[in-house]
C-alpha cells in the first residue's frame, strides 16, 4: 500500500488567495491573521506528512531523499519550495 492510498495531501493554498476581498474593500488585521494561521497550518501538515514518506513513495513522487528532508527541516513560516 503506497502512502498516496493512505494518505492524502491537499494543495496549499496561498495568503494572498486566503486573504483576497472583494472590491468593497480590504481584509480586516484579524482576517488576515486567520488567513495567515491557515496557511501556516497546511504547511506543518504538508511538511509532516513528507517527513512520514517513506523511500518508495518519495520515488513514486520523484522527489530524492535529499530534498524532502531539506523540506522538512524547514520552519513553518518559510514557504514550500519545489521537490522535483
Amino acid at each position: 500500500m503506497s502512502y498516496q492510498s493512505r494518505h492524502r495531501i491537499e494543495p496549499q493554498p496561498s495568503f494572498e488567495t486566503l486573504a483576497r476581498r472583494p472590491a468593497s474593500g480590504r481584509a480586516s488585521l484579524r482576517e488576515r491573521w486567520v488567513a495567515k494561521l491557515i496557511v501556516w497550518r497546511g504547511r506543518i501538515v504538508a511538511r509532516r506528512h513528507l517527513a512520514e514518506m517513506d523511500a518508495r513513495s518519495l520515488r513514486d513522487a520523484g522527489i530524492s531523499p535529499a530534498a524532502a528532508a531539506f523540506e522538512c527541516g524547514k520552519p513553518f513560516w518559510r514557504p514550500l519550495g519545489p521537490l522535483r
